[in-house]
Protein backbone atom coordinates (compact mmCIF):
# COMPACT_ATOMS: atom_id res chain seq x y z
CA UNK A 1 0.00 0.00 0.00
CA UNK A 2 1.01 3.62 -0.41
CA UNK A 3 1.25 6.27 2.31
CA UNK A 4 0.31 9.94 2.36
CA UNK A 5 1.94 12.75 4.31
CA UNK A 6 1.11 16.45 4.27
CA UNK A 7 2.01 19.53 6.28
CA UNK A 8 0.36 22.91 6.72
CA UNK A 9 2.46 25.48 8.64
CA UNK A 10 1.42 28.93 9.83
CA UNK A 11 4.53 30.38 8.16
CA UNK A 12 7.32 29.11 5.90
CA UNK A 13 9.07 26.09 7.39
CA UNK A 14 11.65 23.50 6.34
CA UNK A 15 10.97 19.88 7.27
CA UNK A 16 13.78 17.43 6.50
CA UNK A 17 12.62 14.06 5.16
CA UNK A 18 14.72 10.91 5.47
CA UNK A 19 13.53 7.66 3.84
CA UNK A 20 14.27 4.40 5.62
CA UNK A 21 17.19 2.69 3.89
CA UNK A 22 17.96 -0.99 3.39
CA UNK A 23 20.36 -1.12 6.33
CA UNK A 24 17.58 -0.07 8.75
CA UNK A 25 14.70 -2.01 7.21
CA UNK A 26 13.75 -5.25 8.92
CA UNK A 27 12.30 -6.70 5.70
CA UNK A 28 12.08 -5.65 2.09
CA UNK A 29 8.42 -4.74 2.67
CA UNK A 30 9.52 -2.04 5.12
CA UNK A 31 11.11 -0.11 2.25
CA UNK A 32 9.15 2.49 0.28
CA UNK A 33 9.20 1.75 -3.43
CA UNK A 34 9.04 5.12 -5.07
CA UNK A 35 8.29 8.51 -3.60
CA UNK A 36 7.20 12.01 -4.54
CA UNK A 37 7.43 15.30 -2.71
CA UNK A 38 5.73 18.63 -3.62
CA UNK A 39 5.81 22.11 -2.10
CA UNK A 40 5.52 25.83 -2.87
CA UNK A 41 8.90 27.57 -2.43
CA UNK A 42 8.79 30.87 -0.60
CA UNK A 43 5.01 30.91 -0.38
CA UNK A 44 4.60 31.43 -4.13
CA UNK A 45 1.84 29.79 -6.16
CA UNK A 46 4.35 28.01 -8.38
CA UNK A 47 4.94 24.52 -7.02
CA UNK A 48 7.91 22.17 -7.23
CA UNK A 49 7.51 18.39 -7.33
CA UNK A 50 10.39 15.94 -7.22
CA UNK A 51 9.77 12.21 -7.72
CA UNK A 52 11.68 8.97 -7.95
CA UNK A 53 9.36 6.12 -8.96
CA UNK A 54 12.04 3.43 -8.59
CA UNK A 55 13.79 4.37 -5.34
CA UNK A 56 13.94 1.66 -2.71
CA UNK A 57 15.97 3.34 -0.02
CA UNK A 58 18.54 6.01 0.68
CA UNK A 59 20.30 7.33 -2.43
CA UNK A 60 21.46 10.56 -4.04
CA UNK A 61 17.91 11.65 -4.88
CA UNK A 62 16.61 11.24 -1.34
CA UNK A 63 19.51 13.33 -0.03
CA UNK A 64 17.77 16.32 -1.62
CA UNK A 65 14.87 15.90 0.82
CA UNK A 66 17.20 16.54 3.73
CA UNK A 67 18.43 19.87 2.38
CA UNK A 68 16.57 22.28 4.63
CA UNK A 69 17.38 25.42 2.68
CA UNK A 70 15.66 24.11 -0.45
CA UNK A 71 12.39 23.47 1.34
CA UNK A 72 10.70 26.55 2.75
CA UNK A 73 6.96 26.53 2.29
CA UNK A 74 3.71 26.55 4.22
CA UNK A 75 2.38 23.45 2.41
CA UNK A 76 4.06 20.11 1.72
CA UNK A 77 2.56 17.01 0.08
CA UNK A 78 4.31 13.63 0.09
CA UNK A 79 3.38 10.26 -1.45
CA UNK A 80 5.22 7.00 -0.72
CA UNK A 81 4.41 3.94 -2.81
CA UNK A 82 4.83 0.46 -1.41
CA UNK A 83 6.28 -2.53 -3.21
CA UNK A 84 4.40 -3.63 -6.30
CA UNK A 85 4.33 -3.03 -10.01
CA UNK A 86 7.10 -0.85 -11.37
CA UNK A 87 5.86 2.49 -12.70
CA UNK A 88 7.40 5.34 -14.66
CA UNK A 89 7.89 9.02 -13.91
CA UNK A 90 4.59 9.99 -15.54
CA UNK A 91 2.61 7.81 -13.08
CA UNK A 92 4.49 8.88 -9.94
CA UNK A 93 2.70 11.06 -7.40
CA UNK A 94 2.09 13.79 -6.39
CA UNK A 95 0.79 15.08 -9.72
CA UNK A 96 1.19 18.73 -10.65
CA UNK A 97 -0.97 20.79 -13.02
CA UNK A 98 -1.39 24.46 -13.83
CA UNK A 99 -4.83 26.06 -13.60
CA UNK A 100 -5.94 29.68 -13.13
CA UNK A 101 -2.42 31.06 -12.77
CA UNK A 102 -1.27 28.64 -10.08
CA UNK A 103 0.03 25.13 -9.65
CA UNK A 104 -2.13 22.42 -8.08
CA UNK A 105 -0.77 19.30 -6.35
CA UNK A 106 -2.69 16.04 -5.93
CA UNK A 107 -2.00 12.68 -4.29
CA UNK A 108 -4.23 9.61 -3.92
CA UNK A 109 -4.01 6.53 -1.76
CA UNK A 110 -6.35 3.75 -2.92
CA UNK A 111 -7.78 2.04 -6.01
CA UNK A 112 -10.82 3.03 -8.05
CA UNK A 113 -12.63 0.66 -10.38
CA UNK A 114 -12.34 0.49 -14.15
CA UNK A 115 -15.76 2.19 -14.37
CA UNK A 116 -14.16 5.54 -13.48
CA UNK A 117 -13.96 6.97 -17.07
CA UNK A 118 -17.54 5.92 -17.78
CA UNK A 119 -18.93 7.46 -14.58
CA UNK A 120 -16.82 10.64 -14.69
CA UNK A 121 -16.36 11.85 -18.25
CA UNK A 122 -13.60 14.23 -19.31
CA UNK A 123 -14.92 16.88 -21.68
CA UNK A 124 -13.88 16.57 -25.32
CA UNK A 125 -11.37 17.75 -26.13
CA UNK A 126 -10.21 17.49 -22.51
CA UNK A 127 -8.94 20.64 -20.85
CA UNK A 128 -6.80 18.51 -18.56
CA UNK A 129 -5.58 15.22 -19.99
CA UNK A 130 -3.69 12.54 -18.07
CA UNK A 131 -0.10 11.87 -19.05
CA UNK A 132 -0.09 8.45 -17.45
CA UNK A 133 -2.50 5.59 -16.95
CA UNK A 134 -3.41 5.83 -13.26
CA UNK A 135 -6.87 6.34 -11.84
CA UNK A 136 -5.33 8.94 -9.50
CA UNK A 137 -4.27 11.27 -12.31
CA UNK A 138 -7.60 10.78 -14.04
CA UNK A 139 -9.42 11.96 -10.90
CA UNK A 140 -7.11 14.96 -10.68
CA UNK A 141 -7.85 15.99 -14.28
CA UNK A 142 -11.59 15.50 -13.75
CA UNK A 143 -11.56 17.69 -10.64
CA UNK A 144 -9.64 20.49 -12.34
CA UNK A 145 -11.99 20.34 -15.32
CA UNK A 146 -14.94 20.63 -12.95
CA UNK A 147 -13.34 23.65 -11.29
CA UNK A 148 -12.82 25.28 -14.68
CA UNK A 149 -16.43 24.74 -15.75
CA UNK A 150 -17.64 26.16 -12.43
CA UNK A 151 -15.45 29.25 -12.81
CA UNK A 152 -13.46 28.38 -9.69
CA UNK A 153 -9.91 29.65 -9.81
CA UNK A 154 -8.89 28.34 -6.39
CA UNK A 155 -10.11 25.91 -3.76
CA UNK A 156 -11.71 28.69 -1.72
CA UNK A 157 -14.06 29.39 -4.67
CA UNK A 158 -15.55 25.89 -4.49
CA UNK A 159 -18.44 25.12 -2.15
CA UNK A 160 -17.15 22.77 0.55
CA UNK A 161 -20.38 20.77 0.51
CA UNK A 162 -20.33 20.44 -3.27
CA UNK A 163 -16.72 19.30 -3.23
CA UNK A 164 -17.42 16.79 -0.46
CA UNK A 165 -20.31 15.33 -2.47
CA UNK A 166 -18.08 14.95 -5.54
CA UNK A 167 -15.34 13.22 -3.58
CA UNK A 168 -17.81 10.80 -2.03
CA UNK A 169 -19.17 9.96 -5.49
CA UNK A 170 -15.64 9.17 -6.59
CA UNK A 171 -15.11 7.18 -3.43
CA UNK A 172 -18.13 5.01 -4.29
CA UNK A 173 -16.03 3.45 -7.07
CA UNK A 174 -13.37 2.10 -4.71
CA UNK A 175 -10.97 3.27 -2.02
CA UNK A 176 -9.94 6.89 -1.86
CA UNK A 177 -7.76 9.02 0.40
CA UNK A 178 -7.11 12.33 -1.34
CA UNK A 179 -4.69 15.25 -0.85
CA UNK A 180 -5.32 18.33 -2.98
CA UNK A 181 -3.82 21.81 -2.69
CA UNK A 182 -3.76 25.02 -4.72
CA UNK A 183 -0.90 26.56 -2.73
CA UNK A 184 -3.21 28.37 -0.32
CA UNK A 185 -5.45 25.65 1.10
CA UNK A 186 -4.81 21.97 1.70
CA UNK A 187 -7.73 19.57 1.26
CA UNK A 188 -7.60 16.17 2.99
CA UNK A 189 -10.30 13.53 2.37
CA UNK A 190 -10.56 10.11 4.07
CA UNK A 191 -12.09 7.01 2.53
CA UNK A 192 -15.72 6.26 3.42
CA UNK A 193 -14.78 2.81 4.67
CA UNK A 194 -11.66 4.17 6.38
CA UNK A 195 -9.35 2.06 4.22
CA UNK A 196 -5.60 2.58 4.80
CA UNK A 197 -6.27 5.20 7.48
CA UNK A 198 -5.62 8.93 7.80
CA UNK A 199 -4.61 10.75 10.99
CA UNK A 200 -3.93 14.37 11.86
CA UNK A 201 -2.48 16.46 14.65
CA UNK A 202 -2.09 20.18 15.25
CA UNK A 203 1.18 20.83 17.08
CA UNK A 204 1.65 24.20 18.76
CA UNK A 205 4.93 25.51 20.19
CA UNK A 206 6.92 25.10 22.28
CA UNK A 207 7.57 21.68 20.73
CA UNK A 208 8.84 19.02 23.10
CA UNK A 209 9.41 16.73 20.12
CA UNK A 210 10.94 17.76 16.79
CA UNK A 211 11.36 14.26 15.34
CA UNK A 212 8.47 12.34 13.75
CA UNK A 213 8.88 8.84 12.38
CA UNK A 214 7.06 5.97 10.67
CA UNK A 215 8.38 2.65 9.40
CA UNK A 216 8.99 4.24 5.98
CA UNK A 217 10.41 7.67 6.80
CA UNK A 218 11.45 10.14 9.47
CA UNK A 219 10.75 13.86 9.58
CA UNK A 220 12.99 16.34 11.35
CA UNK A 221 11.24 19.60 12.29
CA UNK A 222 14.08 21.08 14.31
CA UNK A 223 15.28 23.66 11.81
CA UNK A 224 16.73 26.54 13.87
CA UNK A 225 14.59 28.96 11.86
CA UNK A 226 11.34 27.18 12.74
CA UNK A 227 11.11 26.60 16.51
CA UNK A 228 7.80 28.42 16.92
CA UNK A 229 5.85 27.24 13.89
CA UNK A 230 2.39 25.81 14.37
CA UNK A 231 2.30 22.49 12.54
CA UNK A 232 -0.76 20.75 11.13
CA UNK A 233 0.34 17.26 10.08
CA UNK A 234 -1.65 14.63 8.15
CA UNK A 235 -0.32 11.08 7.80
CA UNK A 236 -1.53 7.58 6.98
CA UNK A 237 -0.24 6.46 10.37
CA UNK A 238 0.64 8.49 13.48
CA UNK A 239 4.28 9.56 13.41
CA UNK A 240 4.72 9.96 17.17
CA UNK A 241 3.28 8.95 20.53
CA UNK A 242 1.29 12.19 20.74
CA UNK A 243 -2.51 12.38 20.66
CA UNK A 244 -3.27 12.05 16.95
CA UNK A 245 -6.85 12.28 15.68
CA UNK A 246 -8.12 9.45 13.47
CA UNK A 247 -10.22 10.84 10.62
CA UNK A 248 -13.74 9.54 10.21
CA UNK A 249 -14.97 7.78 7.10
CA UNK A 250 -15.94 10.30 4.43
CA UNK A 251 -14.51 13.19 6.43
CA UNK A 252 -13.17 16.23 4.60
CA UNK A 253 -10.76 18.65 6.27
CA UNK A 254 -9.53 21.92 4.81
CA UNK A 255 -6.35 23.43 6.26
CA UNK A 256 -4.83 26.84 5.77
CA UNK A 257 -1.74 28.29 7.40
CA UNK A 258 -1.53 25.75 10.23
CA UNK A 259 -5.24 25.79 11.12
CA UNK A 260 -8.32 23.82 10.16
CA UNK A 261 -10.71 26.22 8.45
CA UNK A 262 -13.40 23.64 7.59
CA UNK A 263 -14.37 20.23 8.89
CA UNK A 264 -17.24 18.24 7.39
CA UNK A 265 -17.68 16.43 10.71
CA UNK A 266 -17.35 19.45 12.99
CA UNK A 267 -19.60 19.38 16.03
CA UNK A 268 -21.53 22.48 16.94
CA UNK A 269 -19.73 24.51 19.56
CA UNK A 270 -21.51 25.86 22.66
CA UNK A 271 -22.88 29.37 22.38
CA UNK A 272 -20.21 30.72 24.70
CA UNK A 273 -17.14 29.39 26.41
CA UNK A 274 -17.02 29.87 30.19
CA UNK A 275 -14.94 32.98 30.81
CA UNK A 276 -11.58 32.75 32.47
CA UNK A 277 -11.47 34.93 35.55
CA UNK A 278 -8.44 36.94 36.51
CA UNK A 279 -7.18 33.94 38.49
CA UNK A 280 -8.75 31.15 36.42
CA UNK A 281 -7.11 27.73 36.80
CA UNK A 282 -4.94 26.31 34.05
CA UNK A 283 -7.41 23.46 33.59
CA UNK A 284 -9.74 25.83 31.77
CA UNK A 285 -7.41 26.22 28.80
CA UNK A 286 -8.70 25.00 25.43
CA UNK A 287 -7.33 21.86 23.83
CA UNK A 288 -5.06 23.05 21.04
CA UNK A 289 -5.71 19.94 19.00
CA UNK A 290 -9.44 20.58 18.73
CA UNK A 291 -10.78 21.56 15.34
CA UNK A 292 -11.53 25.29 15.39
CA UNK A 293 -14.78 26.80 14.34
CA UNK A 294 -14.87 29.37 11.56
CA UNK A 295 -13.16 32.56 12.58
CA UNK A 296 -16.50 34.30 12.22
CA UNK A 297 -17.60 32.44 15.33
CA UNK A 298 -16.37 35.55 17.14
CA UNK A 299 -19.38 37.32 15.62
CA UNK A 300 -22.52 35.98 17.34
CA UNK A 301 -25.64 36.21 15.24
CA UNK A 302 -27.63 37.54 18.19
CA UNK A 303 -27.03 38.73 21.70
CA UNK A 304 -29.40 37.96 24.54
CA UNK A 305 -30.10 39.67 26.86
CA UNK A 306 -29.69 43.26 25.75
CA UNK A 307 -28.57 44.75 29.08
CA UNK A 308 -27.14 43.67 32.41
CA UNK A 309 -26.51 45.36 35.76
CA UNK A 310 -23.43 44.34 37.74
CA UNK A 311 -22.14 45.19 41.20
CA UNK A 312 -18.36 45.30 41.63
CA UNK A 313 -16.30 45.38 44.83
CA UNK A 314 -12.55 45.92 44.54
CA UNK A 315 -10.70 45.96 47.86
CA UNK A 316 -6.93 46.29 48.21
CA UNK A 317 -5.22 46.19 51.61
CA UNK A 318 -1.62 47.42 52.07
CA UNK A 319 0.10 46.39 55.34
CA UNK A 320 3.56 47.54 56.51
CA UNK A 321 5.95 46.36 59.18
CA UNK A 322 6.84 49.96 60.03
CA UNK A 323 4.69 53.12 59.96
CA UNK A 324 4.52 54.93 56.64
CA UNK A 325 5.18 58.56 57.41
CA UNK A 326 4.54 60.08 53.99
CA UNK A 327 3.22 58.63 50.75
CA UNK A 328 1.37 59.47 47.52
CA UNK A 329 -1.07 57.18 45.70
CA UNK A 330 -2.93 57.06 42.40
CA UNK A 331 -6.19 55.12 41.98
CA UNK A 332 -7.97 54.33 38.70
CA UNK A 333 -11.01 52.51 40.04
CA UNK A 334 -14.03 54.41 38.73
CA UNK A 335 -15.66 52.54 35.80
CA UNK A 336 -16.11 54.26 32.45
CA UNK A 337 -19.37 56.17 32.06
CA UNK A 338 -20.67 56.34 28.48
CA UNK A 339 -23.73 55.26 26.42
CA UNK A 340 -22.68 51.58 26.54
CA UNK A 341 -21.73 51.51 30.22
CA UNK A 342 -23.75 53.61 32.65
CA UNK A 343 -22.37 54.06 36.17
CA UNK A 344 -25.40 54.01 38.46
CA UNK A 345 -23.33 54.51 41.63
CA UNK A 346 -19.70 54.54 42.70
CA UNK A 347 -17.98 54.99 46.05
CA UNK A 348 -14.27 55.00 46.88
CA UNK A 349 -13.47 54.44 50.58
CA UNK A 350 -10.00 54.94 52.07
CA UNK A 351 -9.18 53.84 55.62
CA UNK A 352 -6.61 56.64 56.11
CA UNK A 353 -7.22 60.38 56.05
CA UNK A 354 -5.36 62.46 53.51
CA UNK A 355 -5.66 64.94 50.65
CA UNK A 356 -7.71 63.73 47.69
CA UNK A 357 -7.94 65.19 44.22
CA UNK A 358 -10.08 63.89 41.34
CA UNK A 359 -9.13 64.44 37.70
CA UNK A 360 -9.18 62.86 34.25
CA UNK A 361 -5.78 61.72 32.99
CA UNK A 362 -4.46 61.98 29.44
CA UNK A 363 -6.05 58.63 28.48
CA UNK A 364 -9.49 59.67 29.74
CA UNK A 365 -9.32 57.64 32.96
CA UNK A 366 -11.11 58.97 36.04
CA UNK A 367 -8.22 59.18 38.51
CA UNK A 368 -7.87 59.92 42.22
CA UNK A 369 -4.61 61.33 43.60
CA UNK A 370 -4.25 60.67 47.32
CA UNK A 371 -1.47 62.09 49.51
CA UNK A 372 -0.95 61.02 53.14
CA UNK A 373 1.24 62.84 55.65
CA UNK A 374 0.00 61.14 58.87
CA UNK A 375 1.70 57.83 59.83
CA UNK A 376 -0.17 54.58 59.15
CA UNK A 377 0.62 50.86 58.99
CA UNK A 378 -2.40 49.71 57.02
CA UNK A 379 -4.24 51.27 54.10
CA UNK A 380 -7.49 49.74 52.84
CA UNK A 381 -8.73 50.94 49.44
CA UNK A 382 -12.31 49.86 48.74
CA UNK A 383 -14.16 50.66 45.53
CA UNK A 384 -17.85 49.81 45.07
CA UNK A 385 -19.60 50.34 41.76
CA UNK A 386 -23.00 49.56 40.30
CA UNK A 387 -22.87 49.52 36.50
CA UNK A 388 -25.48 48.96 33.79
CA UNK A 389 -24.08 47.50 30.56
CA UNK A 390 -25.79 47.64 27.18
CA UNK A 391 -25.02 45.09 24.46
CA UNK A 392 -23.93 46.20 21.02
CA UNK A 393 -25.31 44.87 17.77
CA UNK A 394 -22.60 42.42 16.64
CA UNK A 395 -23.21 43.27 12.99
CA UNK A 396 -21.91 46.79 13.52
CA UNK A 397 -18.38 45.38 13.61
CA UNK A 398 -18.34 45.01 9.84
CA UNK A 399 -18.22 48.17 7.77
CA UNK A 400 -21.44 48.64 5.80
CA UNK A 401 -19.63 50.42 2.98
CA UNK A 402 -16.66 48.26 2.05
CA UNK A 403 -14.50 45.28 2.89
CA UNK A 404 -11.69 46.68 4.99
CA UNK A 405 -8.34 45.02 4.44
CA UNK A 406 -4.82 45.05 5.83
CA UNK A 407 -2.91 47.30 5.66
CA UNK A 408 -5.20 50.05 6.85
CA UNK A 409 -4.78 53.39 5.10
CA UNK A 410 -4.40 56.31 7.48
CA UNK A 411 -4.38 60.01 6.75
CA UNK A 412 -1.19 61.66 8.10
CA UNK A 413 -3.07 63.45 10.89
CA UNK A 414 -4.80 60.19 11.87
CA UNK A 415 -1.50 58.37 12.12
CA UNK A 416 -0.11 61.20 14.22
CA UNK A 417 -3.05 60.98 16.63
CA UNK A 418 -2.79 57.19 16.86
CA UNK A 419 0.98 56.93 17.06
CA UNK A 420 1.08 56.01 20.79
CA UNK A 421 -1.11 53.00 19.97
CA UNK A 422 0.79 51.95 16.84
CA UNK A 423 4.28 51.54 18.29
CA UNK A 424 5.12 47.93 19.21
CA UNK A 425 7.13 47.32 22.40
CA UNK A 426 10.87 47.89 22.27
CA UNK A 427 12.15 44.40 21.55
CA UNK A 428 15.14 43.13 19.58
CA UNK A 429 14.61 43.32 15.84
CA UNK A 430 14.81 39.54 15.46
CA UNK A 431 11.99 39.09 17.95
CA UNK A 432 9.81 41.70 16.25
CA UNK A 433 10.41 40.02 12.88
CA UNK A 434 9.33 36.67 14.30
CA UNK A 435 6.20 38.22 15.80
CA UNK A 436 5.51 40.05 12.53
CA UNK A 437 5.70 36.77 10.59
CA UNK A 438 3.30 35.24 13.11
CA UNK A 439 0.87 38.14 12.69
CA UNK A 440 1.07 37.95 8.89
CA UNK A 441 0.17 34.25 8.97
CA UNK A 442 -3.29 35.29 10.21
CA UNK A 443 -3.54 37.97 7.52
CA UNK A 444 -2.77 35.53 4.72
CA UNK A 445 -5.01 32.83 6.20
CA UNK A 446 -7.92 35.30 6.08
CA UNK A 447 -7.06 36.82 2.69
CA UNK A 448 -6.14 40.21 4.17
CA UNK A 449 -9.63 40.82 5.57
CA UNK A 450 -9.16 43.10 8.58
CA UNK A 451 -12.02 41.94 10.80
CA UNK A 452 -11.61 38.22 10.07
CA UNK A 453 -7.88 38.52 10.83
CA UNK A 454 -8.46 40.18 14.21
CA UNK A 455 -11.15 37.67 15.19
CA UNK A 456 -8.87 34.81 14.15
CA UNK A 457 -5.97 36.12 16.24
CA UNK A 458 -8.24 36.62 19.23
CA UNK A 459 -9.66 33.10 18.99
CA UNK A 460 -6.32 31.42 18.27
CA UNK A 461 -4.58 32.97 21.27
CA UNK A 462 -7.41 31.63 23.42
CA UNK A 463 -7.00 28.13 21.97
CA UNK A 464 -3.21 27.92 21.76
CA UNK A 465 -1.95 29.84 24.80
CA UNK A 466 -2.39 28.17 28.19
CA UNK A 467 -3.74 30.20 31.12
CA UNK A 468 -1.31 29.46 33.95
CA UNK A 469 -1.53 31.60 37.09
CA UNK A 470 1.81 32.86 38.36
CA UNK A 471 3.68 31.81 35.22
CA UNK A 472 4.71 35.36 34.27
CA UNK A 473 5.63 38.72 35.78
CA UNK A 474 5.17 42.36 34.81
CA UNK A 475 8.51 42.09 32.99
CA UNK A 476 7.25 39.30 30.69
CA UNK A 477 7.30 40.48 27.08
CA UNK A 478 4.91 39.53 24.24
CA UNK A 479 7.75 37.51 22.71
CA UNK A 480 8.11 35.53 25.93
CA UNK A 481 4.42 34.66 25.76
CA UNK A 482 4.71 33.78 22.07
CA UNK A 483 7.55 31.34 22.72
CA UNK A 484 6.24 29.78 25.95
CA UNK A 485 2.53 29.84 24.98
CA UNK A 486 1.47 30.46 28.58
CA UNK A 487 0.53 33.44 30.67
CA UNK A 488 -2.27 35.29 32.47
CA UNK A 489 -4.83 37.79 31.19
CA UNK A 490 -2.42 40.71 30.88
CA UNK A 491 -0.05 38.53 28.83
CA UNK A 492 -2.83 37.53 26.44
CA UNK A 493 -3.71 41.20 26.06
CA UNK A 494 -0.10 42.30 25.55
CA UNK A 495 0.50 39.71 22.83
CA UNK A 496 -2.67 40.67 20.97
CA UNK A 497 -1.77 44.36 21.25
CA UNK A 498 1.72 43.70 19.89
CA UNK A 499 0.45 41.65 16.92
CA UNK A 500 -2.20 44.25 16.06
CA UNK A 501 0.30 47.11 16.14
CA UNK A 502 2.71 45.18 13.91
CA UNK A 503 -0.16 44.97 11.41
CA UNK A 504 -0.76 48.71 11.61
CA UNK A 505 -3.93 48.44 13.73
CA UNK A 506 -4.04 50.80 16.75
CA UNK A 507 -4.33 48.84 19.99
CA UNK A 508 -4.53 49.78 23.65
CA UNK A 509 -4.57 48.01 27.01
CA UNK A 510 -7.86 47.88 28.92
CA UNK A 511 -8.18 47.10 32.63
CA UNK A 512 -11.50 46.21 34.21
CA UNK A 513 -13.52 43.31 35.59
CA UNK A 514 -15.26 40.27 34.17
CA UNK A 515 -18.40 38.58 35.47
CA UNK A 516 -17.93 34.79 35.40
CA UNK A 517 -21.35 33.69 36.67
CA UNK A 518 -22.39 31.59 39.62
CA UNK A 519 -22.55 28.41 37.54
CA UNK A 520 -18.96 28.83 36.39
CA UNK A 521 -16.64 25.87 37.04
CA UNK A 522 -14.24 28.16 38.90
CA UNK A 523 -16.26 28.78 42.09
CA UNK A 524 -13.77 31.45 43.18
CA UNK A 525 -15.16 33.58 40.33
CA UNK A 526 -13.35 36.81 39.45
CA UNK A 527 -10.88 37.44 42.26
CA UNK A 528 -8.71 39.96 40.45
CA UNK A 529 -9.05 42.70 37.91
CA UNK A 530 -9.18 41.51 34.33
CA UNK A 531 -7.30 42.77 31.26
CA UNK A 532 -8.04 42.69 27.55
CA UNK A 533 -7.20 44.64 24.40
CA UNK A 534 -9.12 47.32 22.56
CA UNK A 535 -8.47 47.72 18.84
CA UNK A 536 -9.37 50.78 16.80
CA UNK A 537 -11.62 49.96 13.84
CA UNK A 538 -11.98 53.03 11.58
CA UNK A 539 -15.75 52.71 11.14
CA UNK A 540 -16.73 52.25 14.83
CA UNK A 541 -13.78 53.32 16.98
CA UNK A 542 -12.37 51.32 19.89
CA UNK A 543 -13.68 47.80 20.34
CA UNK A 544 -12.76 45.22 22.98
CA UNK A 545 -11.21 41.84 22.17
CA UNK A 546 -10.63 39.42 25.05
CA UNK A 547 -8.04 36.81 23.95
CA UNK A 548 -8.04 35.22 27.41
CA UNK A 549 -11.56 34.01 26.68
CA UNK A 550 -11.57 34.14 22.88
CA UNK A 551 -14.52 36.54 22.78
CA UNK A 552 -15.40 40.17 22.36
CA UNK A 553 -15.91 42.46 25.32
CA UNK A 554 -19.64 42.68 25.87
CA UNK A 555 -22.06 42.43 28.80
CA UNK A 556 -19.68 40.59 31.13
CA UNK A 557 -16.84 43.11 30.82
CA UNK A 558 -16.76 46.21 33.02
CA UNK A 559 -14.39 48.80 31.57
CA UNK A 560 -12.34 50.87 33.99
CA UNK A 561 -8.98 52.24 32.80
CA UNK A 562 -7.04 52.13 29.54
CA UNK A 563 -3.67 53.19 28.16
CA UNK A 564 -0.74 52.19 25.99
CA UNK A 565 0.19 49.41 28.40
CA UNK A 566 -0.34 48.10 31.91
CA UNK A 567 1.53 51.01 33.50
CA UNK A 568 -0.96 53.52 32.08
CA UNK A 569 -3.99 51.61 33.36
CA UNK A 570 -2.91 50.00 36.64
CA UNK A 571 -5.78 50.27 39.15
CA UNK A 572 -3.66 51.21 42.19
CA UNK A 573 -0.12 52.55 42.44
CA UNK A 574 1.89 54.78 44.74
CA UNK A 575 5.17 55.93 46.18
CA UNK A 576 6.35 55.74 49.79
CA UNK A 577 8.63 58.65 50.62
CA UNK A 578 9.47 57.71 54.20
CA UNK A 579 9.03 54.61 56.39
CA UNK A 580 7.04 51.50 55.59
CA UNK A 581 9.50 48.64 55.81
CA UNK A 582 8.21 45.43 54.23
CA UNK A 583 4.91 45.69 52.37
CA UNK A 584 2.19 43.02 52.21
CA UNK A 585 -0.64 43.32 49.71
CA UNK A 586 -4.02 41.57 49.84
CA UNK A 587 -6.55 41.86 47.00
CA UNK A 588 -10.22 40.96 46.89
CA UNK A 589 -12.51 41.44 43.89
CA UNK A 590 -16.12 40.34 43.61
CA UNK A 591 -18.46 40.82 40.65
CA UNK A 592 -22.17 40.09 41.12
CA UNK A 593 -25.10 40.26 38.74
CA UNK A 594 -28.00 42.39 39.94
CA UNK A 595 -30.28 41.97 36.96
CA UNK A 596 -30.85 41.19 33.27
CA UNK A 597 -32.94 43.23 30.89
CA UNK A 598 -34.80 42.23 27.73
CA UNK A 599 -34.11 40.00 24.77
Amino acid sequence: MSELLAFSFDADASPAITLRDAARAETEHDLPYGWGFGWYPGGELAAVAIKDPTSSGDDAMTHVLRDWERFRSTIFVCHLRGTGQRIGQRDAQPFIRSHAGRHWLFAHNGDLSADLPAAFHLEQPPLFEPLGRTDSEYVFCWLLGSFFRAGARRLADVSRETLLEALRRLNALGTANFLLTDGEELLVYHDLRRKNGLHWIRRTPPHALSHLESRHLSVELGNPRDPYRTQLVFATRPLSDEAWHAMEGGQLLVARRGALVWDSHAKAEPDADPPRAGLAPASLQAQSGAAPASVTSGLPARLSPRAQTLFVIHETTYSYTEPVERSAHRFRLRPVHDPRQFVLAHRLQLSVDGFRREFEDVFGNQTTMFEVSDPFQELVVRSEAQVRLRAEDPLHLRSPLRRDTIPLVWMPWQRQMMMPYLLPPELPETQLRELSDFAMSFVERNEYDLLETLLDINRTLYRDVAYVSGSTTLATTPYDVYTSRRGVCQDFANLLICLARLLGVPARYRMGYIFTGTDYANKIQSEASHAWAELYLPWIGWHGFDPTNGCQAQLDHVRVACGRNYGDATPTSGTIYRGGGTETLALRVRVERLGLEGE
